[in-house]
């Protein structure tokens, strides 16, 4: 198994429902962030992977509002978690571990001295985490680049096909959030990618959306490269894609599959299928592991397919 999962800010693309997606340039570096109250629930997996890389960001008070952050494995039992989470109550703030059924509190931080931490306050704070599996297992939290938890534990993941991407209420929404099965690099961030031209077989209706009426009409658009690299630079590196439509809606039952695509330049690629949500301002995104030097990215084009759902 490898999977990535890529998103800005955006409660909809989640695999639940009840989340609330909110616009604030100064809580988010993607301009959007989310918080998703359902403790049990986020993103459902194909398969169980064999170890977890998560990173995100949540913006941090210098106030006594408090949240609670969580991006555990569960497994099927319903009850045993594997994973980190950030909790801010009143003055304090202390990330949480869970490994196997247990939990404990990590080092805490206060109000008043969050370089415990290597926190910010009112700022966008970076977590980078991983989870390893095994007799040799691990907890490893990085906050803002500097590793500030590692706790071993010997970790079985079991059976968990549910990817909890829990956050309480607006205070602590998250944004910027990349997870895999692989590694993440420290520095890998979010980012949303300027269209250049688009080619299409649907028919363009208003406010920039496009209707398939049709199975098999495809929607591509190429990335402008030039104005990525004259802001992060021809050395960059793309470690992983996301299609994202918003918003991506079905208006019958028939036609209802959207399959991602990618076009090299000399083939098109599937990389996966969702059904298209009934509500109209639904969406969908499927990511994928990609590895090049951002100039590449001016071969490609992306975007999906419509189809008949079985």
């Amino acid at each position: 198994m490898s999977f990535k999962y890529i998103n800005p800010g955006y409660a909809e693309l989640l695999d639940v429902q009840g989340g609330t997606t909110v616009t604030d340039a100064t809580k988010s570096k993607t301009g959007i962030c989310f918080y998703q109250p359902t403790d049990k629930k986020g993103l459902t997996l194909a398969e169980t992977p064999t170890g977890l890389y998560g990173k995100f960001d949540v913006y941090i008070g210098n106030d006594y509002n408090s949240f609670s952050t969580k991006i555990v494995l569960l497994r099927s039992n319903g009850y045993t978690e594997n994973g980190i989470g950030f909790v801010k109550s009143s003055n304090a703030m202390y990330f949480m571990r869970y490994y196997n059924g247990n939990s404990s509190v990590g080092t805490k931080a206060y109000i008043s001295s969050p370089e415990t931490l290597n926190l910010k306050l009112d700022a966008v704070n970076t977590f980078w985490f991983r989870v390893a599996t095994g007799s040799e297992g691990y907890l490893e939290i990085y906050s803002n680049g500097v590793s500030v938890e590692k706790y071993d534990f010997a970790i079985d993941f079991a059976t968990s096909l549910t990817l909890v991407v829990y956050a309480s209420n607006s205070n602590g929404a998250i944004s910027n959030l990349i997870l895999s099965d692989t590694e993440i690099h420290k520095k890998e961030q979010v980012v949303i990618l300027p269209i250049s031209n688009t080619e299409t077989t649907m028919t363009a209706g208003e406010d920039g959306k496009y209707i398939a009426g049709a199975d098999g009409q495809i929607l591509l658009q190429a990335v402008d490269t030039a104005s990525l690299i004259a802001e992060y630079g021809a050395d960059s590196d793309i470690n992983g894609i996301a299609v994202i439509g918003n918003p991506a809606y079905r208006t019958a039952e028939g036609l209802a599959n959207l399959t991602a695509l990618s076009h090299d330049g000399t083939a098109i690629t599937e990389f996966g299928t969702k059904i298209a949500p009934q509500s109209t301002s639904g969406m969908v995104g499927i990511g994928k592991v990609m590895s090049m030097k951002l100039p590449a990215l001016a071969n490609y084009k992306f975007g999906w397919k419509a189809g008949v759902s079985s």
